[in-house]
């Protein structure tokens, strides 16, 4: 790519920053636009406090250890990003749990909450708010001297490995996390997704069914013809297709 077509791309990418800040500009609020893939890895809690001392299952089970039984979850706002497996009777649980969420929301902060599992409704052990702030971080100069396709404006790939005490307490025990801003541009167009086992495949055969066997309510649909309704369509039937595989 020449000089000029270089530059008329980067003009072009820096016009599109600058509209979408304008877009979503809130008057200097904290809310900014956290836009592409957040990559978490929720690691550990150590020395949670125990909720369960004096709950329903140490007084009607008669249990000699009832410990907390605790979980995390996440949010942006009220969209919940990931919940970990529950662990029964444990203050210092290893969760080694990843999560890929793909997000587009205005928000101030990605909240990390711990949560105790119980009978009746599940009690909150702490919280933690990572500012968003520090997750966008605008590119620099000495960056897009070394990639020619950024521009002034574009966000870059953060990352950041926390080990935070909730709600700021030492005694209300610490979480461990690492928590990942992979920014919309730098992620692929295709299909697949982040995290799987396998590989994409192509070719496949993919047959759509109105329900797993046809009772008779699905609609009649007509077609072909020069009134286009000389053929009637049969529906598949998921059941007998998985007898006759």
């Amino acid at each position: 790519m020449d000089h000029h077509h270089r530059d008329k791309l980067r003009q072009k990418m820096t016009s599109k920053n600058a509209i979408l800040d304008k877009l979503f500009d809130k008057g200097g609020s904290n809310r900014k636009l956290l836009w592409g893939l957040l990559h978490i890895k929720i690691v550990q809690c150590e020395n949670l406090r125990n909720a369960d001392k004096f709950g329903v299952k140490s007084l009607i089970m008669k249990r000699k250890r009832d410990l907390s039984d605790p979980y995390v979850v996440a949010f942006i706002d009220d969209y919940r990003l990931l919940k970990t497996k529950h662990f029964d009777d444990e203050l210092n649980p290893e969760f080694d749990e990843e999560f890929y969420c793909h997000v587009a929301h205005m928000t101030e902060s990605v909240k990390f909450q711990v949560m105790d599992k119980d009978t009746i409704k599940d009690d909150n052990l702490g919280k933690y708010y990572l500012p968003v702030s520090e997750l966008i971080k605008t590119v620099d100069e000495n960056d897009i001297q070394s990639d020619p396709n950024i521009a002034p404006g574009d966000l870059k790939r953060v990352g950041l490995h926390k080990h935070v005490y909730l709600d700021g307490k030492k005694s209300h025990g610490s979480l461990e996390f690492f928590i990942e801003f992979i920014p919309t541009r730098m992620l692929s167009k295709s299909a697949a997704l982040p995290g799987i086992y396998f590989n994409a495949t192509a070719g496949n055969d993919v047959k759509l069914y109105v329900n797993a066997d046809d009772d008779g309510s699905s609609p009649v649909v007509k077609y072909g013809g020069e009134s286009n309704n000389e053929k009637v369509w049969n529906p598949p039937r998921l059941w007998r297709d998985i007898y006759d595989a």
